[in-house]
């Protein structure tokens, strides 16, 4: 377990031929491998092959686990699926845990993160459960939705990566879908930070918006799209989408900037501080209250008792025995606040003192009587 390590593949286009799972045989004879994935977990080696080669040959996307703290997400896209303008606005350069590449085989996605090699080993994570949470990354970016890109970008403004006065890449990323919210904690965001981003974003185009735009498009352009939609060219609906985006950028909420974004998760950070401290001060009102109650009932019960809870006290400690001492003090403790109550104090204190003299050896009892405040 010193070395837990854990890897998954997943093929989306195309399922794996039978030779293709023979020759991920010879890689591992442990792995777990089906038509469309391969899954398997080292603890004192690691995976036999370049997991970036393995999936530019076979598979579609990648999750890699560590125990101390790292984390990787490989995700391969059509070439057509994304455009250098569309990466532009997204200061690739500076987002440290990102790597965005052309390849002979489409486009590859590397979000590497380093992680807090601590707090891993106080949570340990298997890595089983990240897959199906972030494969939909990867359709949410073939229809044109870019807001994975927006979160690394996020995550170089958390480290400070990003200038104060840069605007965000899109006007917002809310409200961010299943996936999203899972690979913001998979990069470890700061939910605030996600939070304040998450409090804008681009608006859903209208009806009349979309039927501008097609009417905008030239019938030769209308029947190329179609035409590359039967070819199976999966960039058509990016490109549909990003084109769609630019038609109508002019009715887009403003963009904020770093400092602004920063500034409203301090914000969010004093809210759910506050609300912590409001919720931490009525729970431990509601439990002061409950034990006040209790407090009161157990005097009760002494003042109904008499001398009989004396002789109880007496009778415990006459046992011997760790539970009787701790039952001893308890009602020794409960006769104290009776005679506070009652103004009998001082005689309370003088029966006690000849019950410690009476019992002085027995250490264990001493020691609950010091427990309960009877004794210094």
């Amino acid at each position: 377990m010193s070395e837990y390590q854990y890897y998954e593949f997943l093929a989306v286009d195309r399922p794996l031929s039978v030779d293709d799972q023979q020759a991920l045989r010879e890689i591992s004879s442990r792995a777990r491998i089906t038509a469309t994935g391969f899954t398997n977990h080292y603890e004192w080696g690691n995976l036999k092959s370049d997991p970036t080669q393995l999936l530019l040959r076979y598979f579609d996307l990648h999750v890699y686990v560590a125990i101390w703290g790292s984390k990787r997400l490989l995700i391969r896209l059509p070439r057509t699926a994304l455009s250098l303008m569309d990466l532009d606005a997204f200061q690739l350069d500076e987002c440290g845990l990102l790597e965005v590449r052309q390849t002979p085989e489409g486009w590859l996605i590397d979000i590497d993160v380093e992680g807090d090699e601590e707090a891993a080993w106080d949570e340990f994570d298997d890595g089983s459960g990240w897959m199906g949470a972030l494969a939909g990354l990867r359709q949410e970016l073939l229809s044109g939705d870019l807001r994975l890109f927006y979160l690394c970008w996020l995550w170089a403004v958390q480290v400070d990566y990003i200038r104060e006065e840069t605007l965000e890449p899109l006007p917002g990323i809310g409200p961010l879908t299943p996936s999203q919210q899972a690979l913001a904690e998979f990069m470890a965001l700061d939910p605030m930070l996600v939070e304040a981003a998450a409090e804008s974003g681009e608006k859903a185009p209208a009806g009349s918006e979309v039927e501008g735009f097609l009417a905008s498009l030239s019938l030769q352009e209308k029947d190329a799209l179609l035409r590359r939609l039967l070819e199976g060219d999966g960039g058509v609906p990016a490109e549909l989408q990003r084109r769609l985006r630019q038609y109508g950028q002019a009715d887009q909420p403003p963009r904020r900037n770093v400092a602004e974004l920063k500034l409203r998760a301090d914000a969010s950070h004093e809210r759910h501080r506050q609300a912590y401290l409001e919720e931490k001060a009525r729970r431990e009102a509601e439990q002061a209250a409950a034990e006040e109650k209790q407090r009161q009932a157990r005097v009760a019960q002494v003042a109904r008792l008499g001398e009989r809870a004396w002789q109880e006290a007496l009778s415990q400690i006459g046992r011997r025995q760790p539970k009787g001492y701790e039952m001893a003090a308890g009602l020794l403790a409960d006769l104290r606040e009776l005679a506070i109550e009652r103004g009998d104090q001082a005689a309370f204190e003088a029966r006690l003192d000849r019950i410690v003299a009476e019992h002085r050896r027995k250490g264990r009892f001493l020691e609950q009587l010091q427990r309960h405040g009877l004794l210094p």
